[in-house]
């Protein structure tokens, strides 16, 4: 499924005013005329998303000031609760402990809030039960069963000896595993009405009459339940471990065959039945809680903590919070790009997201549109986002040239000061492009430059002029596999010129040219970039299928079902 977007016109807020005064006992005048431009429409009422973490007994906000607040930031928020507080000195106390709280809450909001969310419901978490079981059940399979040696007495016998040796497990078959939520604690893992059977070989020995043979040993209601503790490592990689672990055996059964003298052996079948039970009993917990340290735990470092996207940039995956319901399991993710040469703090910060997931899919990603524009604000540090074009590059064909004899129709100082001279045409993103999610989709600000240079015979380069160009953008989104991929359409540009060194000029006499050349030249080069993708936080060998995608504000949700290749 596709997710469009169109670029739509914006209207810029003002900014926020410091300088802003009011009389003793007066509140201060949040109104459009201080505040700025009275054309703009006022911004949306803001949410409890904005609100500070604090009970709403604490600070006695009122309904119209949230509502009239024209910033929707948690800081200002508070402020807008000051309208009610005189400015006498008694209340100099209040002040500076509200206007703490205001600092606290705005760092608050940048520093928890996650750029990725990926959510497991409990389809998905049936999926990974099934496949988890998969692999316990075949170290189950492998129970290494020390020998067992014992000695029975008769009175008209005496004194007997007996040995169970070379004792294999069979099968061990596991009817129904659950794997149910523990709330802010993990995982639990049960498994009822399981059954093993067991072959192996006796010998029994009484004074000089010796016999052995073979035995089969069914146990019959095998039960356990294990819980699975989730946490976070230092370096941002989830861990868990086994708790606690529970076993039990309902019945077990000996069957003696392979000599006349078996019988012998079975009028002790309880004792025996008991000292198996026993062993077993106990190795069952161990396997598990093996099978959790070698097998579950290092599966789950296939998470990827940064993942490589190219050679430019890697994608910061790391866990930052994780969270049980009784409904879902939940892990915020930092989800921030970073150019491999220098990852430091942003100046933008992700929003809020907060939505439903349901159990029709097996896992909800939540990306927010900080995912994106940090993949932008990386791209534009490590000087990757541009594209040069050349004459070699048009088809022999082509109704126009990049030499200077085709830009000396309109500048015609150039074609005079380098004659039969190949053009060049660097086209850069002047700013990092800007992507906004909200409800109706998706809307991308692309700020594009193209600077024309001459190309002497010596390879030095002179520049000739400067366009700005304004365009609107489409973008749709997908994702394949394990990775999330795009495709993007430019529509008409508009062109500005920004500087020329060589004379003025009408830019629309190059409007026909850069029209050609985006669609057929640069947009093709963004969109094989696009289509091979950027790898999304999921194990090794898994894969999405039956993908979905949703907008809301600020964020995407892919909602998808999982299979493992």
């Amino acid at each position: 499924m596709y997710v469009r977007a169109h670029v739509h016109g914006t209207c810029a807020h003002a900014q926020v005013r410091t300088d802003l005064q009011a009389p003793l006992g007066q509140p201060l005048d949040w109104s459009p005329t201080l505040m700025g431009n009275r054309s703009c429409p006022p911004p949306p009422a803001p949410t409890g998303a904005f609100l500070l973490p604090l009970s709403t007994t604490a600070l006695p906000f009122h309904r119209r000031l949230l509502r009239l607040s024209p910033v929707p930031l948690r800081g200002l928020e508070v402020w807008a609760a000051l309208e009610d507080m005189a400015w006498g000195p008694d209340n100099v106390r209040k002040w500076s402990t509200l206007a703490l709280l205001a600092i606290m809450g705005t760092a608050l909001t940048a520093a928890i809030n996650p750029g990725f969310v990926a959510t497991i419901s409990q389809k998905g978490l049936d999926f990974a039960c099934q496949e988890g079981v998969i692999v316990l059940q075949k170290e189950l399979e492998a129970i290494r069963i020390p020998d067992l040696s014992g000695v029975f007495k008769m009175k008209p016998l005496g004194k007997g000896y007996y040995d169970f040796y070379n004792m294999v497990v069979e099968g061990f078959h596991i009817p129904n595993p659950q794997i149910s939520l523990l709330p802010s604690e993990g995982l639990r893992l049960s498994i009822k009405n399981a059954s093993i059977k067991i072959s192996g070989r006796w010998t029994s020995k009484k004074n000089f009459l010796k016999a052995r043979g073979k035995f089969g040993l069914s146990i019959q209601g095998v039960s356990f339940s294990t819980d699975l503790k989730l946490g976070k490592s230092s370096s941002g990689h989830i861990t868990v471990n086994c708790s606690t672990c529970e076993s039990h055996i309902d019945s077990i059964h000996l069957q003696i065959s392979g000599s006349m003298l078996g019988w012998l052996i079975q009028l002790f079948h309880k004792k025996i039945e008991a000292s198996l039970r026993n062993t077993i009993y106990k190795k069952i917990c161990k396997i598990v809680t093996n099978s959790v340290s070698s097998k579950l735990q290092p599966y789950i470092q296939t998470l990827p903590v940064i993942a490589r996207v190219d050679e430019v940039t890697r994608i910061d995956y790391s866990l930052m919070a994780l969270t049980t319901t009784a409904e879902f399991l939940e892990g915020q993710l930092k989800g921030e790009f970073f150019w491999r040469g220098n990852h430091s703090s942003l100046p933008i910060t992700p929003a809020a997201m907060s939505f439903s997931p349901n159990n029709d899919h097996m896992v909800h990603l939540g990306i927010s549109d900080y995912f994106f524009n940090s993949a932008g604000l990386a791209y534009q540090e490590s000087g990757t986002l541009k594209i040069t074009l050349r004459d070699q590059m048009l088809p022999k064909d082509s109704k126009f040239r990049l030499n200077t004899e085709f830009l000396g129709t309109f500048l015609p100082k150039v074609a005079m000061k380098f004659p039969s001279t190949e053009v060049q045409l660097l086209i850069t993103a002047s700013e990092a492009p800007r992507l906004t999610i909200q409800p109706s989709g998706l809307s991308l600000e692309p700020a594009l430059e193209t600077q024309a240079f001459a190309v002497l015979q010596n390879s030095s380069l002179v520049p000739l002029f400067l366009l700005h160009m304004n365009t609107n953008a489409s973008m749709e989104v997908d994702a394949e596999g394990d990775r999330l991929v795009g495709e993007l359409k430019l529509e008409k540009l508009m062109l500005e010129l920004k500087r020329s060194d060589f004379g003025s000029f009408k830019v629309e006499l190059l409007q026909a040219v850069i029209n050609y050349l985006m669609p057929t030249m640069v947009v093709p080069k963004i969109n094989e970039r696009l289509r091979r993708g950027f790898p999304l936080p999921l194990p090794a060998e898994i894969k999405l299928n039956n993908i979905m995608f949703q907008s809301y504000q600020n964020f995407l949700v892919l909602r998808a079902d999982v299979h493992r290749t």
